[in-house]
């Protein structure tokens, strides 16, 4: 029986290096005695199930030929993010005579019950593994919305740009800081409060005050 393997690597971002991935699995290969009959790599996003991942396409159908009887990852959610899919992928690749393995998650290797007990064991351990994926996946994009919002805060509001000489004209006619207020708002937008005044003409008479 042949014991080709396939080596499929995936990264999310281009920060990322697929050669750390890559290393590992050629020792898990080498550790199996098998043989390495190609490597592919691509980097996609694996939790989006729009995105078209051409490179994996190609190893399920290497697989389905009979090309491969073992694909290599580096952990299961390099090979998909979704609890459900990757249970499905599994079974499918078993169908086509081939197993998936996870160097990352090689604990489920040891899992080696037979018959109906042993499928379903698997599946629930498979599946376990997926909905740790899925829940680090949205825990991300919770982390990287929050992070964000965070950024947009600490940028803070632009400030305003008050018409001062309007508000002066008005403190000269003797109006209160509320009674300037009340006038500046009926021709400005956004409104102003009295303490702004307050804050105007402090500020001014400071200035005038150093000259």
């Amino acid at each position: 029986m042949n014991n080709n393997a396939i080596i499929y690597l995936r990264t999310s971002t281009k920060e990322q290096n697929p050669e750390l991935q890559k290393e590992d699995c050629i020792n898990f290969c080498k550790n199996h005695n098998w043989e390495i009959t190609g490597v592919y790599t691509e980097q996609v996003s694996a939790f989006k199930k729009d995105v078209k991942r051409e490179q994996r396409d190609i190893v399920v159908e290497k697989a389905r030929l009979g090309e491969a009887q073992h694909i290599v990852v580096w952990a299961f959610d390099r090979w998909v993010r979704n609890r459900d899919t990757l249970v499905e992928d599994i079974a499918n690749l078993i169908n086509y005579g081939c197993q998936l393995h996870s160097v990352k998650d090689a604990w489920l290797e040891s899992v080696n019950i037979e018959g109906p007990l042993g499928r379903t064991i698997r599946e629930f351990l498979l599946g376990l593994v997926g909905s740790l994926a899925e829940m680090e996946s949205s825990r991300r994009s919770e982390r990287i919305f929050l992070g964000k919002q965070r950024t947009k805060k600490k940028q803070g509001r632009k400030p305003l740009k008050l018409d001062t000489e309007l508000i002066l004209n008005l403190k000269e006619r003797g109006l209160s800081t509320y009674g300037i207020a009340t006038e500046y708002n009926k021709v400005h937008k956004p409104n102003i409060s009295h303490m702004t005044v307050y804050n105007i003409l402090k500020k001014h008479n400071e200035l005038k005050g150093g000259k």
